[in-house]
């Protein structure tokens, strides 16, 4: 049987500040259930990020929050520099992004996500809380309604027959193989282990 999404990288964009499991549980999920599906996808999550690093939950959450309330600007804004760095980059490492949208929480690096990955020409996936009709009217303009789903269900379900081949993907797919993708992120994981991040421009 075809299995096109093997070895593909999938990033999991969604609100994690205002969430208030910080976003881990939708992720947790699509997860385990693309697993038990058997996609086999290297997935990139910013809630459980690769060593090296810099975190958005747990004590890095916290310190974020104590910044702000001793109204440390400039370490927040060189903490926070470090975050949005490498999540954007994540999004530059993946084929497609998959984000979570619930309009009921304010996301601010979930839209930047979404527009990075549609200015690089890359599939992204939205999962809707409350379905299409609570997606923002901005978002129809620049994703097809095809690649919005009502539930974390709904868009397993839809991987699923793309990786057997039941659904012909679109030119929006370009999927790395042979080995190059993965590469490309051992190399950055390694930088980022290495690194100390000391040189950043403030």
């Amino acid at each position: 049987m075809a299995a096109v999404l093997d070895g593909a990288v999938a990033y999991l964009g969604g609100g994690i500040d205002d969430a208030p499991d910080n976003g881990i549980t939708w992720r947790e999920n699509i997860k385990t259930m693309l697993d038990k599906r058997g996609v086999k996808l290297t997935v990139l999550d910013p809630t459980n990020k690769i060593a090296g690093l810099t975190g958005e939950v747990g004590s890095e959450k916290q310190q974020q929050q104590k910044m702000k309330n001793e109204e440390d600007w400039h370490g927040l804004r060189k903490f926070m520099k470090k975050i949005v760095r490498a999540d954007l980059r994540m999004v530059d490492l993946c084929d497609f992004v998959i984000a979570f949208i619930d309009v009921e929480i304010h996301l601010c690096g979930t839209y930047q996500e979404i527009t990075t990955a549609d200015v690089e020409h890359k599939p992204v996936l939205l999962i809707i809380k409350g379905g299409k009709k609570k997606c923002p009217c901005w978002l129809f303009g620049t994703i097809h309604y095809d690649y919005m789903f009502d539930s974390v269900e709904d868009c397993v379900d839809y991987l699923v027959k793309v990786n057997s081949g039941d659904v012909i993907l679109d030119d929006k797919w370009v999927l790395i193989r042979d080995g190059m993708k993965k590469i490309e992120i051992d190399s950055f994981e390694r930088k980022q282990q290495c690194s100390p991040n000391k040189n950043l421009k403030r």
